[in-house]
């Protein structure tokens, strides 16, 4: 302690010549020796001061401080310095605590305030502080030493004493004081919290109070829900009567109109008529009273005609008898002439007369057509033994037959589930099958199903349902198509004009495509103008899959084995269908040869192949085995873009004949122009 006081007198004094500086020090370190062994006396005694003279003490009792510590005076005993050695060891066990230091010296009436600067540098930092200090000054003291040296030299040893204890006590009030801040601050924001806290509460409260009225309202709507629930089952077996009802008196009334329009239409175009010829009866057809009139009109014509034909020939007879003078032979020939074009004339009346007949008579039979096809449709409804308007499967409504083949019968229906139209197939098998049989055409319907259930295509009918009606009648429920079928279009009206025919030959390609685009391939071996139906919006679509086959990933190129030769519709298959030598191998060319057959009948107004032939006769006679080459007649007219599709649809050859999606690449099939 002794050689930093010395330092820093040393360098204080370093700008003076006094002489006496040697001696000042002499007397400086004699007084701090001599006041080592007293040291704890004089701690006391300077305790008892500073408490004695803390605030109120007199300045008289105070030393007056030297107003420099470079101060000239002799006196050594009016420098009074102690090293505030609580405060350092306050200062060393307190690393990071903050300390407030005031001194307050009080001197000749005047007071002079020093105030410590907050520090939360721990004892090591002052320390390296210090280091510093001692190494940068050439006398071994710091800037901070010499601050703090500054102020001891300027505070006799009593005062130090009694600011040591006022530091103490300022110490202990500013920690209260800052614990009172932190105290009034936590309260505060506890406070805050607290009203944070309750509105939290209360929104708390108001959503649980919300919740259960939601709750209630929950509740109180599923109660509503399963009420109406509840009704509507109570509902629906009325409602299913209701609409039931209503379906069964419309189709009553429609039936009833059916058969009325039957009876008109029978007396104009004719009916069917019983013959007995010994102990058999056959059906023969009698003409109706329309019919009749055309057919005496068309007689009377030809008769006329006839007449006129011997008349005129007649009387070019009789003028080339005659053989007069030169005028009478020009008058002659003048009169032949007249007479001539008036026979002419006639005749050509005659034959306008007979063309308005002809095609009145084309009409009617038309008409007849649909007639007769309309009471065999009445006489299989009547003698079915599901026309009483059944529910099947507690759903299916049946309606009106819509007609009858082998060994099934097409129902209009309603789904009263859905509510929508259905077509309802019931297969029935003879009870005097063979359990055998009937097993086979079970598996075949299944088959079928199996088939036509994965098919979703709007140009192929859906097919909706099967279900058991009893052990030897089963039914499988298809799209409803309200419209015709091609059959019916061509029978009403045999040549369609190109356009009409090339859209609908596009939609039943499109739905070839669709078959031939998936996994397993399908060939449906069985396309005929009846298995294309129309729905109310004119848009064509594939039925009946009972003869279609699934083509295996593994069949070659060449396609694969015709199991089931001899079925299907001859007019309609190609040559290798009908191969005796071996067993055919077939692929989807065969429904682009029936494609092609389809479309020039649509055309033409009949077939390219057999057209007047039966079954029976095209199969004993080869006729498809040896139509190698299409012919073409000459009305009506037909681009050449037609004509040339049809020779590549019906090339004789199978391997040149293009499969279904090589030939979908046609430009003939695509609407969009390159």
């Amino acid at each position: 302690m002794s050689d930093d006081m010395l330092v820093h007198f040393s360098s204080n004094s370093s700008n003076q010549s006094d002489q006496s500086l040697p001696t000042k020090i002499a007397k400086l370190e004699a007084r701090m020796v001599g006041k080592a062994s007293s040291a704890a006396s004089q701690q006391q005694g300077w305790s008892s001061v500073s408490s004695a003279g803390k605030y109120s003490g007199p300045a008289e009792e105070l030393v007056e401080p030297c107003s420099s510590s470079d101060s000239d005076d002799d006196n050594g005993g009016e420098f009074l310095i102690q090293a505030n050695t609580r405060k350092r060891l306050k200062l060393q066990e307190d690393d990071n605590a903050d300390v407030f230091e005031r001194v307050e010296v009080v001197a000749d009436g005047r007071q002079t305030s020093l105030e410590a600067v907050e520090t939360k540098n721990n004892v090591d930092a002052n320390r390296k502080k210090s280091g510093r200090g001692r190494g940068s000054s050439g006398s071994g003291r710091g800037r901070g030493s010499k601050s703090n040296d500054q102020t001891r030299t300027q505070i006799s040893p009593p005062t130090i004493s009694s600011s040591n204890g006022q530091i103490e006590n300022k110490d202990g009030r500013l920690r209260d004081q800052f614990h009172n801040d932190n105290s009034a601050s936590l309260e505060d924001e506890n406070a805050s919290l607290r009203a944070k806290v309750a509105v939290l509460e209360e929104d708390l409260r108001k959503a649980k109070l919300e919740t259960s009225e939601h709750q209630n309202l929950r509740q109180q709507l599923e109660k509503e829900l399963k009420e109406l629930r509840d009704l509507e089952q109570q509902m629906k077996p009325k409602r299913t009567k209701i609409i039931s009802d209503l379906l069964i008196s419309v189709s009553k009334a429609e039936r009833q109109e059916a058969r009325l329009k039957v009876r008109q239409d029978s007396l104009r175009l004719g009916n069917v008529g019983v013959i007995r010829a010994g102990t058999v009866l056959s059906e023969t057809w009698e003409d109706g009273q329309a019919l009749k009139d055309l057919n005496a009109q068309l007689k009377q014509l030809l008769e006329t005609k006839e007449a006129i034909e011997r008349q005129r020939k007649l009387f070019k007879k009789k003028q080339s008898d005659k053989t007069d003078g030169i005028d009478a032979e020009a008058g002659l020939l003048e009169d032949v002439l007249i007479h001539d074009e008036i026979y002419k004339s006639r005749l050509a009346s005659i034959k306008r007369e007979e063309e308005v007949v002809l095609r009145e008579r084309d009409r009617y039979e038309l008409e007849k057509g649909r007639l007769i096809r309309e009471m065999k449709r009445i006489r299989d409804e009547d003698g079915s033994r599901f026309n009483n308007f059944q529910i099947l499967n507690h759903r299916y409504a049946l309606l009106n037959l819509l007609g009858k083949g082998g060994f099934s019968e097409v129902y209009k229906a309603f789904d009263l589930v859905d509510h929508r139209y259905v077509a309802c197939k019931l297969h029935g098998l003879n009870a005097q099958w063979s359990e055998e049989k009937k097993q086979s055409y079970i598996r075949h319907a299944i088959r079928e199903y199996n088939i036509h259930k994965t098919l979703v295509h709007r140009h192929i009918v859906r097919l909706w349902d099967i279900f058991e009606i009893d052990p030897n009648t089963f039914c499988t429920v298809l799209e409803y198509c309200s419209g015709k079928d091609l059959d019916a279009v061509l029978k009403a009206t045999p040549i369609l004009p190109e356009r009409e025919a090339r859209v609908i030959l596009v939609q039943i390609f499109q739905g070839l495509i669709y078959m031939n685009k998936r996994t397993l391939k399908i060939i449906h071996y069985d396309l005929k103008p009846g298995n294309v139906l129309f729905d109310e919006l004119g848009i064509a679509k594939v039925t009946d899959f009972g003869l279609s086959k699934i083509v295996e990933n593994d069949v070659g190129s060449q396609g694969m084995e015709l199991t089931s030769q001899g079925a299907g519709t001859y007019w309609y298959l190609p040559p290798e269908c009908f191969e005796l030598s071996k067993t055919p191998l077939i692929s989807s060319k065969v429904d682009v040869w029936s494609a092609g057959i389809l479309f020039y009948q649509m055309l033409f107004g009949r077939r390219p192949f057999g057209h007047d032939q039966t079954q029976e006769r095209i199969l004993r006679e080869d006729t498809i085995i040896k139509a190698r080459k299409v012919e073409f007649p000459p009305k009506p007219t037909v681009s050449n873009e037609a004509k040339e599709f049809i020779r590549r649809c019906l090339t004789y050859n199978q391997g040149e004949r293009p499969d279904v999606l090589t030939i979908a690449q046609d430009p003939y099939l695509t609407y969009l122009k390159k």
